[in-house]
């Protein structure tokens, strides 16, 4: 008995592992005879999965109802042949010959980059430059003397003038007058390659010899190199003052730091005092914490020295006023294997793609096994007609011209598509002073020319991420015009439809009633009674008489957080309200009713409202008329597999 129970185990969970197994290639679900499958699905899912705003728009189920909303507008815009309108066709060109030269790169090269890009990840350099402009394109004499003046002003720092002083006196840099050449803390990819590398390489303490970027050459003084910090979410409490010495904003700072040492929450005591309106109903949440992305001075040092979640700092000054920081939220960096894919692609598309491109013959001639007959190239040199270069002659087919000079990819370059090569772009080789040169040059023009072009011509084949990267860009393309012409466009020109939606919505477009003025918090009914009388009769009072829990002003809107519920905008500041064991005075320097704007007041937020009901309506039509047939087994595997990754 126990062996047929055992054997009866084994069984059931043989099948849930073979329930759970699904294949790309397994077919998800069919819509109007058109098969799509788990990969496609796949794909789109992880992609999208952390752009998504809406959470439970993660939820696999609901992700599958996008999903067959999009192939069946995708089914109606090719039916209605939207991807052979020309401007389509030629924007996807255009888009095409972008993606393809990220592509033209040496992937020993691009290893050698990568290492030395995550290597440096590792650390952030602190540093401050000075810059001589002079052009990428500028002639050698140009050069030469902007190089030599960056060795001025070098010897000039080395024998003691300060950093500081020659940056506001000598930098071309704008915001050296404001900074004094100060670039604060960055990291790889944060910076021009030749300055980033400039930057590594330089000791701390030390200034490095002038470095050339695209901007012209530098002068780096490294003040630091750390580590890089975890990734932070941080939140923040700020108390405006214009200097240091205003005394009532420093009392405030100070007397918020104490709450928060006797246990008070950061996120109530920030949603209380907290006078920066952006972020105070959130507990003053400034999301993740980036290097550089704050425009507050002193906040990189304290931020990076809070080391826990639920640390948080002593207040410090900044151009802004008084703040104080702490870590809401703290994890490890990403693995260089997670960073891997990310700076792979910024490798790509930064100032490090022109190493790439250096190398870019060399590769493509091991790729395609490039061989090269010499002999035949001097040949070659015999049979230009340099005297009718700029008449474009006609080349005949012979014995001599049909001799082959290159090999690649079991195809063949003659001597007769170098000479036509020349005598089509004679412009170009006209002033070349020898024959031998001209012929030399013309065919590495040529041979790269054509190495490219067979390299292009596979690259759906052999990168299968640029055939998706392609295909997406395609299909948001041709949704895209579908969209504007079949629903925006359409939706737009309906006047009347607008009109009749407005007066059935109005209620939708009703501008809210605010106050401006002050609110009092008191813990005893008593304390909201006399303070509110003395309010009404305006007679003058102390404010340090009366034990408030909290005081606000501004502007408020009636839904405030931290506000009662339920205020009424006429009566408001007559009597003191009770909400939640406390008592609210209101001080109403002005208010504004409940408004009812007009159709001309409001029309786009009108035609925004009634394209998104135009669009839906579209959406339900094509479910209603569609054949769709799901595979519930690989759905239900789907939601398995994903649904409860999204939920933790």
């Amino acid at each position: 008995m126990r062996l047929i129970k055992t054997t009866l185990t084994f069984l059931l969970f043989s099948l849930s592992v073979n329930t759970f197994a699904q294949k790309p290639t397994d077919v998800l679900v069919t819509i109007n005879d058109s098969i799509y499958n788990v990969a496609d699905f796949e794909r789109l899912y992880t992609k999208n999965l952390d752009i998504i705003a809406d959470e439970s728009q993660k939820e696999i189920g609901n992700y599958f109802n996008l999903y067959k909303i999009y192939k069946l507008r995708l089914q109606n815009a090719y039916h209605l042949e939207i991807d052979k309108l020309p401007a389509v066709r030629q924007e996807l060109k255009s888009y095409r010959a972008e993606l393809a030269e990220k592509y033209f790169i040496n992937e020993k090269e691009l290893d050698r980059l990568l290492n030395e890009a995550l290597e440096r990840s590792d650390f952030e350099i602190k540093a401050s430059h000075i810059l001589v402009a002079v052009d990428e394109l500028a002639q050698p004499a140009d050069t030469l003397k902007a190089y030599n003046k960056a060795l001025e002003i070098r010897s000039k720092l080395l024998n003691g003038m300060s950093f500081e002083d020659a940056a506001l006196k000598f930098s071309d840099d704008l915001s050296a007058k404001n900074n004094k050449g100060n670039l604060g803390y960055f990291s790889v990819f944060k910076m021009v390659y030749p300055f980033e590398s400039g930057a590594y390489t330089t000791k701390i303490g030390e200034i490095s010899l002038p470095v050339r970027s695209n901007f012209g050459y530098h002068l780096i003084k490294v003040y630091n190199k750390r580590a890089t910090p975890k990734v932070k979410n941080i939140a923040h409490i700020l108390v405006e003052a214009k200097n240091m010495n205003d005394v009532e904003a420093k009392k405030k700072i100070n007397e918020i730091y104490k709450r928060l040492e006797v246990g008070d929450t950061f996120y109530d005591v920030a949603f209380h005092f907290s006078e920066d309106t952006y972020t105070r109903d959130k507990g003053g949440d400034l999301g993740v914490y980036n290097e550089g992305s704050l425009n507050i001075e002193g906040i990189s040092d304290i931020v990076y020295n809070l080391n826990f979640k639920g640390a948080y700092s002593k207040p410090f000054f900044s151009q802004y006023g008084w703040h104080i920081v702490s870590v809401t939220n703290i994890k490890d960096r990403p693995t260089k294997e997670e960073l891997k894919e990310n700076f792979l692609r910024k490798i790509k598309s930064d100032s490090r793609s022109k190493i790439l491109e250096k190398n870019l013959i060399h590769h493509l001639k091991e790729q395609y096994h490039f061989k090269t007959n010499h002999e035949n190239i001097v040949k070659t040199i015999k049979l230009l007609n340099r005297e009718e270069l700029l008449n474009d002659p006609k080349v005949e087919s012979n014995l001599e011209t049909e001799m082959v000079l290159a090999t690649y990819a079991n195809k063949k370059i003659t001597a007769k598509n170098i000479l036509e090569h020349i005598y089509s772009s004679a412009n170009q080789y006209a002033f070349v002073k020898t024959d031998e040169l001209l012929i030399e040059k013309a065919f590495d023009v040529y041979s790269l020319r054509k190495l490219k072009e067979e390299y292009n011509n596979n690259l759906e084949v052999n990168f299968p991420d640029f055939a998706h990267h392609l295909n997406e860009y395609k299909e948001g393309l041709i949704l895209f015009n579908f969209l504007e012409e079949k629903i925006w466009n359409e939706s737009a020109k309906d006047t009347l439809a607008l009109k009749n939606y407005f007066d059935e919505h109005q209620s939708n477009y009703l501008q809210p009633a605010y106050f401006i003025g002050e609110v009092y918090v008191f813990a005893k009914k008593s304390d909201a009674k006399a303070y509110n009388k003395l309010l009404n009769i305006k007679y003058p009072i102390k404010e340090v008489d009366f034990p408030m829990v909290y005081k606000y002003q501004g502007r408020f809107l009636l839904d405030d957080k931290r506000l009662p519920k339920n205020l009424d905008i006429k009566t408001l500041g007559q009597k003191a309200i009770k909400h939640n064991n406390n008592y609210y005075v209101f001080y109403i320097r002005d208010r504004k009713e409940t408004v009812q704007p007009t159709y001309e007041e409001v029309k786009s937020k009108v035609l925004s409202d009634y394209q998104n009901k135009f669009e839906q309506q579209y959406n339900n039509e094509l479910l209603k008329n569609a054949k769709i047939n799901v595979n519930e087994n690989v759905l239900n595997q789907l939601k398995a597999k994903y649904n409860k990754k999204t939920l933790n």
